[in-house]
């Protein structure tokens, strides 16, 4: 009998639902997008009923085209973006769309959180003001609110009927003990100590926490009382896909957002301001970007339109001749990718823009300016870490749909320094990270060295030392942007 893992790769948009067989292999896969609603500004939420109902539908269709029976369906497993927030009401309905993770409202909340800790705990884009802002302006729907849970839970919940947590979707403890006293603390400062009823019991990722029910089965075309794993957050099921999820491994992810995650033994010497740390135990640090491939497609609308509506998705095509055609340094343009405020380094007014255009700047050096100010905030991330560890990787995986471009990975290996590799497959990262953690839950693979050695390297590229110079000079001009705009940027947007 074939053996499969069905796998549920929620993104902020879109949904990747795959299923695959023992060796790895995919067999059948389909797609979904869903919109994030932004009823105000710096407000962003989601329907998590509409999420289930693509994944229900994507399951079907995926089962029907790969003629696979349902019951040679092992397991199930979900992967979503961490720390959104959703009330669910005693019967298990949702209170209202979620609270995820680019919203920024709670502003106010995480002034006074980090003032009441004592240090800076995080943004308004930190879990823990977002659920002081719910607790202070929806008191009904609050107290009305059985369980708090992020998108992870609340989806195997749907499956299951069973509320569990796990690790990096916990809203009040960590996968690592000796951060446990700090989320307590931490809790206590934001006033949600009384709450904490509220959150629900915590497994490990790879643990079976409850099987199909006959009506989630019926729903997703599956067999009735398929185990469905603990999964995790996107951002650590892309630190298993990518097999970099041992200690000291380094990668890159490249989507609309962009981040850099590093996995360490003390996150807490890599406390500061300018970047967060994955609470997972796979003691993820991260640095992350709000906008990453998201600036370039902005760009390609504004100036590619025409040939956009022509092209379709072939046009990063066009883009990687137009930006191998501008030579690296575009010239000295350089632009900053802030188009919805930056995480790195936290100022959510912060916004993008284009210096040192001239008449003969034309929209090849804006592409190119675009993809190498991303390569630079990820060399500012890369230099905060090796400062803070004595650690600066020699080798760096990327995988995301930047990854696919040629040209970009060039710039990232010129202006970092390093080898950058790209594996098979790296649009799929989190769904094979998802993979893996199931696998792993069903005793198919024994450990995570065995995940490393799974992943094949397509690509390889050695940064150019022709090109380092003038990318030393740019990078050099580039972090001075921020600190000289800081006050422009108060008083054209409001204030940090």
């Amino acid at each position: 009998m074939s053996e499969y893992v069905m796998t549920f790769d929620v993104g902020t948009s879109s949904l990747k639902t795959a299923l695959i067989d023992r060796s790895g292999r995919v067999v059948g896969e389909g797609d979904a997008t869903y919109p994030v609603k932004q009823p105000q500004p710096g407000f962003a939420e989601q329907d998590p009923e509409e999420i289930w109902s693509h994944i229900c539908d994507t399951s079907r269709a995926v089962l029907r085209r790969s003629a696979v029976s349902p019951v040679d369906v092992q397991a199930v497993v979900f992967v979503a973006p961490w720390k959104n927030i959703i009330g669910l009401d005693a019967d298990g309905n949702v209170l209202r769309d979620s609270i995820i993770w680019m919203d920024s409202r709670a502003t106010d909340q995480a002034a006074r959180l980090n003032a009441a800790y004592g240090s800076f705990v995080g943004t308004g884009q930190e879990f823990w003001p977002r659920l002081m802002w719910m607790k202070e302006n929806e008191p009904e729907l609050w107290k009305r609110s059985q369980h708090i849970v992020g998108l992870n839970t609340f989806l195997k919940f749907r499956a299951t009927g069973v509320i569990s947590t796990e690790p990096s979707d916990d809203l009040i403890r960590s996968g690592n003990p000796r951060l446990n006293d700090h989320y307590a603390a931490i809790l206590d400062a934001a006033g949600l100590t009384e709450d904490l009823d509220k959150f629900p019991p915590s497994s490990e990722s790879t643990d079976v926490v409850g099987k199909l029910t006959t009506s989630s089965a019926e729903a997703l075309g599956l067999h009735e009382g398929t185990p469905v794993i603990g999964g995790f957050g996107d951002l650590v099921a892309i630190t298993w896909g990518v097999g970099r999820a041992r200690l000291g491994d380094t990668h890159i992810y490249f989507g609309t957002s962009s981040w850099l995650v590093s996995v360490v033994e003390d996150r807490f010497k890599l406390e500061a301001p300018q970047y967060f740390s994955v609470n997972s135990s796979t003691e993820g640090a991260v640095f992350a970007l709000q906008t990453g491939c998201l600036a370039l497609d902005w760009l390609v609308d504004q100036l590619y339109r025409v040939e956009r509506s022509v092209l379709k998705g072939d046009i990063y095509g066009l883009i990687g001749k137009d930006v191998a055609e501008i030579p690296p340094g575009s010239e000295g343009v350089i632009a900053t990718h802030w188009l919805t405020g930056e995480l790195a380094p936290l100022s959510k007014n912060s916004k993008g823009m284009f210096i040192n255009l001239t008449t003969s700047t034309d929209r090849r050096h804006m592409a190119r300016a675009m993809m190498e100010c991303i390569c630079f905030s990820h060399r500012r991330s890369l230099d905060a870490y090796a400062e803070r560890t004595g650690n600066r990787p020699e080798t760096i995986r990327v995988v995301g749909g930047g990854a696919v471009s040629d040209v970009w990975m060039q710039i990232l290996a010129d202006v970092l320094q390093v080898t950058v590799q790209v594996p098979d497959a790296p649009r799929y990262a989190g769904t094979l990270g998802a993979f893996y953690c199931a696998a792993l839950g069903l005793g198919w693979i024994e450990d995570l060295d065995a995940v490393s050695d799974a992943v094949r390297i397509k690509k390889e590229y050695q940064p150019d030392p022709a090109n380092r110079e003038v990318y030393e000079r740019n990078y050099r001009a580039y972090s001075k942007l921020h600190p000289a705009l800081l006050e422009v940027h108060k008083e054209l947007n409001g204030d940090y």
